[in-house]
């Protein structure tokens, strides 16, 4: 499942350059890609894991990141239409490349209330930066334009991304969410085809 989000958001996004960001120690980003946390399980901005095979969203709280970055908390809060784990802001460097990889956050569901879905929006473009995508044999390669949102299923959804620039660094907002209940807003955001000014 790979869903192309029709609405687009805009935003500034020029506090991006004075946030600190901390290597990935994941085996498919260590080296490759930079992180901070905007909602962790400690609270901390340079915690990006988890602790139990099933995310929980009550186990998460929002960090400083949130709370001290308007312009974070405005992008944040107008996702208040799903309900997250993990949320993070990934950096990946000039010449840089995330393999494609699948992850395991549905391994352990048993229900459908412990399934999750990944949403990454862009947070800056360039006809360099190459979001990769493997499902069911198909690769995409997909431009993302600042704004632009894709949603997936990690586990069955291979993903990746190339950064071809010589000096421009890739920004994307992560969000891990709960798939079910499925919100009205959600179905909308996926759906239509319209700008929402942040």
């Amino acid at each position: 499942m790979l869903l192309k989000v029709k609405t687009k958001l805009i935003f500034y996004n020029e506090w991006l350059n004075k946030i600190k960001f901390q290597d990935h120690t994941d085996y498919d980003l260590k080296g490759n890609c930079g992180a901070i946390a905007v909602k962790s399980e400690s609270g901390s901005v340079y915690d990006f894991y988890r602790s139990n095979p099933v995310e929980d969203p009550k186990d998460f709280k929002y960090t400083q990141l949130y709370h001290k970055v308007n312009e974070v908390k405005s992008l944040i809060d107008y996702f208040d239409f799903i309900e997250t784990t993990r949320v993070r802001i990934h950096k990946t460097g000039p010449g840089h490349k995330i393999p494609l990889h699948s992850d395991d956050n549905n391994i352990e569901a048993k229900k459908q209330d412990d399934y999750r879905l990944r949403m990454i929006t862009a947070l800056n473009d360039d006809d360099d930066f190459i979001y990769r995508y493997l499902f069911e044999n198909k690769l995409e390669e997909i431009k993302l334009k600042q704004g632009q949102t894709i949603i997936f299923d990690p586990d069955k959804v291979e993903h990746g991304l190339i950064n071809k620039s010589k000096n421009k660094s890739r920004y994307a907002l992560v969000q891990i969410f709960k798939a079910y209940p499925i919100d009205k807003r959600l179905m909308d955001f996926i759906n239509k085809d319209e700008l929402v000014v942040i």
